[in-house]
């Protein structure tokens, strides 16, 4: 009990501490003498006799091989620069900061750290509490969290997963049995240290492991940059955060790939990237934003359908085993792209031998980089684009588990803007939806529980005629669905 004590009164007073702590100040005590900037152009040359600006995103690294990491990831759109300052540095969106271990002389917080362990403590006895019980261990407190130490004008928050995967029937079993080998049952993540000052234009994470150790992962500094992004383009353009992919061409036409999880989106959008010529390009391959593009200035509604602003990141891409073994449909330049994916032929054997659904819920994922799978110049991060049609994959992924004699996809095209919100809000609503992207560090400039609100808005004050939408139903066939994006709504009749 005296520890216990000890601890919480160490904890509060650090809690005290961070709370008068200015964000300028934790800026300060990080170093990062690396910069670049990352800088998003628009493919539309001109709204309304003006260019449309860039949005621009400083970085700075205190690791020389963080900076090369962001020139690989961000090729085509990351360029090098002074750290002595300078006039082009009051053109940027956002600034951010990616900081190898502590800020200097101030450490980690104290209270996220223990905060960690009573959290994980806590699942802990949920879990156990659920195995002797025989319960549902989705009754005791979510396995992830982002705990957050609030600073004066800002905040720092951490995101842990506790024993994901622990929560079987021998649940108390593991337990005792960890105890008497004096054995600790670590969380099985924990991220780095995310910060932000208050209005969220300006990011950062502290506590990244050395970049050339084994424990180092791009996740938490490809997350940090989808926050500064996003918290740059959501209250600019007053845009919705949509989880799916969005392809366009040089015509100025797109297309939006939604779905439930795991329904093969970011795949289709791949295999429509090798099916076609160069002139495909994509905008967003996992989550894109979406804004009508009366928000840049008095744009006429197109006669063609409704004009939209399209936004996204060009990061590389994880992909399953399924998409890179092509056992649905072949796509080489993925197989040949992913560097981490080295089987030998034995192995690949033994695994196309599963069904298709155990091959497409197997859980590795490999990075893919886009101009070094299908070339350069594949990637359009902004773009104004006449919004040929949505295309939902509604098709039945549970069939793959059964071996069928043929496939039986079946296309259903619906022109009303009723019928399309009504399928849209029955994806949003489902428990397997997840239309709408969003995160709770971003929760004061975008709430996504009202985004259906939002998007029902934009389409219902929109003047221009609806964009059709496409449902596919029936059997998965990649076939059917690329050359229905590829052949027919965006006409790429030279693919």
């Amino acid at each position: 009990m005296v520890i216990g004590a000890k601890v919480r009164e160490k904890s509060a007073a650090a809690a005290r501490y961070w709370r008068h702590l200015r964000f300028k100040t934790l800026r300060r005590q990080l170093v990062t003498p690396h910069v670049g900037e990352i800088c998003l152009p628009s493919a539309s040359f001109e709204v309304d006799g003006s260019p449309l600006p860039p949005v621009r995103m400083k970085v700075g690294t205190s690791h020389e091989e963080l900076l090369r990491w962001f020139q690989l990831e961000y090729f085509g759109f990351f360029q090098s620069k002074s750290s002595n300052g300078g006039p082009e540095n009051d053109r940027t969106n956002a600034d951010v900061c990616v900081h190898v271990g502590p800020p200097k002389s101030l450490g980690y917080p104290y209270t996220l750290v223990s905060e960690v362990n009573n959290f994980t403590e806590a699942v802990r006895r949920s879990e156990e509490y659920a195995a002797w019980e025989e319960t549902d261990t989705a009754v005791g407190p979510h396995s992830t969290r982002w705990i957050t130490q609030q600073l004066l004008d800002g905040f720092v928050s951490r995101r842990v997963v506790a024993h994901v995967g622990l929560a079987c029937s021998n649940m108390s079993q593991t337990l005792s049995t960890a105890r008497r080998l004096q054995l600790e049952l670590a969380p099985s993540d924990v991220s780095p240290y995310y910060f932000a000052n208050d209005l969220l234009t300006s990011w950062g994470i502290f506590g990244v492991p050395d970049p050339n150790s084994t424990e180092f992962r791009t996740d938490d500094v490809t997350r940090l940059l989808q926050f500064a992004h996003a918290s740059t383009v959501l209250p600019m353009y007053r845009a919705l955060w949509i989880n799916g992919a969005a392809l366009c061409n040089e015509k100025g036409d797109a297309v939006l790939i939604l779905g439930p999880r795991r329904s093969g989106k970011t795949t289709l959008a791949l295999h429509c990237l090798a099916a076609s010529s160069p002139r495909l390009r994509v905008v967003g391959l996992e989550n894109f934003h979406l804004a009508d593009s009366s928000t840049l200035a008095n744009i006429k509604p197109s006669l063609d359908g409704f004009t939209a602003l399209l936004m996204g990141i060009p990061a590389s891409v994880k992909v399953g085993v399924g998409a890179l073994l092509g056992t649905l449909r072949p796509n080489p330049a993925l197989a040949e792209a992913a560097h981490t994916f080295q089987l030998s032929p034995s192995t690949i054997q033994q695994l196309i031998r599963n069904n298709e659904l155990t091959i497409w819920n197997m859980g590795a994922r490999h990075h893919i980089h886009i101009a070094e799978a299908f070339g350069r110049q594949r990637w359009c991060p902004t773009i104004i684009a006449r919004l040929k049609g949505i295309l939902l994959l509604n098709w039945d992924v549970q069939e793959l588990s059964t071996p069928h004699a043929h496939i039986n996809p079946q296309v259903m095209k619906w022109e009303s803007k009723e019928k399309s919100l009504g399928l849209l809000k029955t994806l949003a609503e489902t428990k397997r939806g997840s239309l709408f992207k969003g995160h709770y560090l971003l929760r004061s400039l975008y709430d996504e529980t009202t985004a259906m609100e939002m998007l029902e808005n934009l389409l219902n004050e929109n003047e221009a005629l609806p964009s059709p939408l496409y449902e596919l139903r029936g059997s998965v066939s990649f076939d059917t669905a690329a050359q229905l994006v590829c052949n027919h709504i965006l006409k790429q009749n030279d693919s």
